[in-house]
């Protein structure tokens, strides 16, 4: 600083110093600005908006929760959609419980909250899984809420008709079933073959 402000200003460079030293610590405090209200002549202070580190990881485990829900259903969706074409037996296996019979030669699954049924020709692979969790959701929307919401996600059905609309959904078929006074959503199957 003496080469460039010379021996003499020994008085500039302390206040320079000394104001740059008050600006530090007025950046570093989060200091208060005083708003004037130029119609009323009355000043308020205002204060910038802080965040703490709390509340920091409190809003980053917030948002990695909400990922993190979003990739479950999603990887939940994909797992239901690779048991279709699977047989009986390959099915036990990969869920890993001992299923009921049911209706129509069909299996129900009561721990993955699914029932499947086999293909019509042999009933050896399977075709059909009904979803029965109602908190189950596909891209955000669920079973409860109204057929309008699934089409807005999934876009336009490739058949509606009688409360059963049906969606094409990468490689397979989404049947949503709904109640056609209210629109309400109930069911939803995923089909390997649609119908």
């Amino acid at each position: 600083m003496r080469r460039i402000m010379g021996k003499n200003n020994k008085k500039y460079s302390r206040r320079l110093l000394a104001s740059l030293l008050l600006f530090s610590m007025l950046e570093i405090s989060g200091c208060g600005i005083k708003e004037t209200d130029r119609a009323a002549g009355s000043t308020k202070e205002a204060t910038a908006p802080s965040i703490t580190r709390t509340e920091a990881a409190k809003e980053s485990s917030t948002a990695e929760a909400i990922t993190t829900a979003a990739e479950n259903e999603s990887s939940r969706l994909d797992g239901y959609i690779g048991l279709l074409g699977l047989t009986k037996e390959e099915l036990v296996k990969n869920l890993g419980e001992e299923p009921e019979k049911i209706d129509e030669g069909g299996l129900e699954f009561k721990k993955a909250g699914i029932r499947i049924w086999f293909d019509q020709i042999n009933y050896k692979t399977a075709e059909q899984i009904f979803v029965m969790d109602p908190a189950f959701d596909i891209h955000g929307v669920k079973l409860g809420e109204k057929i309008d919401k699934f089409k807005e996600v999934l876009k336009d059905p490739v058949s509606d008709r009688n409360g059963d609309a049906h969606f094409k959904y990468n490689d397979i078929y989404l049947s949503i079933n709904y109640d056609t006074n209210t629109q309400v959503t109930y069911g939803l199957y995923l089909l390997k073959n649609d119908f």
